[in-house]
C-alpha cells in the first residue's frame, strides 16, 4: 500500500489532471467549431487522448523527481525518491517508457476513425518530451531559458488536444492563442514556483531565475510575464488574423478572472516575501503559488469545458 501511494504521489495526480483535461479542452472546441456546434469525438479518440495525455505528463513528472532529487532531499524530503520509497533506477526506466508510449498513442490517436497516422501530434509529443527531458537534465541550469522550457509543454497541452483530432493544416491555429497565453502566463508562474524553492535550488546548484537575480527580481520578472498575459487572453474571444473567434463569452470570463486570480496570488506572496521570514514565504509560495494557481487553473479548465458544449 506504502509503495502504491509513493507511485501516487510521483506521478503528481492533480498535475495528470490538469494534463488530461488541458488535452479535451483542445479537442473539445476544435471538434465544437469546426462541426458547427456539434462535437464529433469517438470514445476511442476521447480514450487515446486522455491516456496519450495521462503517460506523457506522469513520464514527465518522474523524470523531473529523479533529475530534482539533490533539491529535493532539502526542500521535500518526505518525497518517494530522497525518502527511498521509491528506487531511482526504477523511477527512470518507468518514466522513459511512459513517455515513449505517449508518441505511439499519438501516432494512433485517430487510427480508429480516419486510418492514417496522426504524424503532426506524434511530432508534437516527440518535441514535448524532447523539451521536457531537457529542461529536467540543463534547464534549471540556464535561467529563464529553463523556465521557457516547462512553458512550452504547458501552452502545448490544449493545443496537442486540439491537433489530435483536427491535425489538417486550415485548423492547425485555430487553438494557437490560447496556447500562446498559456505559454506567456505559465513563465511567470513557473518563475513563482522557483523562488519558492529557493533555499533547495541554491544548495543543489541549479541556476534557475531566482537564483541568479535573487528571489524578489525574480518575482518582478514573474509580474512582468502576468502583466503581458492579460492583454493577450482575450485574443482567442477576439479572433486573430482574420479568422473567426473560437471562443465566447465563458472563455472570456473564466480568463478574466484567471488572470486577475494571477495577480492577487503574486500581490499575497511577496507582501510575505518582504518579510523575509523563511518559514512564513515557504508556506505562502505552497498555499498561493502551487495549490491556489493550480485551483484557479482548474477552475478555468472548468469554464473552457462549458464553453465547448455552448
Amino acid at each position: 500500500m506504502n509503495k502504491l501511494l509513493a507511485w501516487l504521489r510521483i506521478i503528481r495526480p492533480p498535475i495528470v489532471m490538469i494534463s488530461c483535461i488541458g488535452a479535451l479542452i483542445g479537442a473539445l472546441n476544435v471538434s465544437s467549431y469546426i462541426n458547427d456546434g456539434i462535437i464529433k469525438l469517438s470514445l476511442f479518440q476521447i480514450s487515446m487522448i486522455i491516456i496519450g495525455a495521462a503517460f506523457l505528463s506522469a513520464g514527465l513528472m518522474i523524470h523531473n523527481d529523479v533529475t530534482d532529487l539533490k533539491s529535493d532531499k532539502v526542500n521535500r524530503p518526505h518525497k518517494p525518491l530522497p525518502s527511498g520509497r521509491i528506487r531511482t533506477k526504477t523511477a527512470q526506466v518507468t518514466g522513459l517508457i511512459l513517455m515513449i508510449l505517449s508518441i505511439f498513442i499519438a501516432l494512433l490517436i485517430n487510427i480508429n476513425d480516419n486510418g492514417p497516422l496522426n504524424w503532426k501530434c506524434g511530432i508534437l509529443t516527440l518535441s514535448i518530451v524532447i523539451v521536457g527531458v531537457c529542461y529536467n537534465h540543463y534547464g534549471k541550469y540556464h535561467g529563464i531559458f529553463g523556465h521557457i522550457l516547462v512553458a512550452y509543454g504547458v501552452g502545448a497541452i490544449p493545443y496537442w488536444g486540439a491537433i489530435a483530432v483536427a491535425p489538417e493544416p486550415e485548423h492547425l491555429f485555430l487553438i494557437f492563442p490560447l496556447a500562446l497565453a498559456l505559454f506567456i502566463q505559465e513563465i511567470g508562474r513557473e518563475i513563482m514556483v522557483n523562488a519558492g524553492d529557493f533555499n533547495g535550488d541554491l544548495k543543489a546548484g541549479y541556476k534557475t531565475l531566482p537564483v541568479l537575480l535573487g528571489r524578489k527580481k525574480a518575482m518582478h520578472v514573474a509580474l512582468i510575464f502576468y502583466l503581458v498575459f492579460i492583454p493577450i487572453f482575450p485574443i482567442p474571444y477576439f479572433g486573430w488574423m482574420g479568422a473567426e473567434k473560437v471562443f465566447g463569452h465563458i472563455y472570456l470570463i473564466g480568463a478574466t478572472i484567471f488572470g486577475l486570480s494571477l495577480l492577487v496570488t503574486w500581490i499575497l506572496t511577496y507582501r510575505v516575501v518582504l518579510q523575509n521570514d523563511e518559514k512564513k514565504i515557504w508556506s505562502a509560495f505552497e498555499k498561493y503559488e502551487r495549490t491556489g494557481t493550480r485551483m484557479m487553473v482548474l477552475f478555468f479548465q472548468a469554464m473552457l469545458i462549458l464553453e465547448a458544449f455552448y
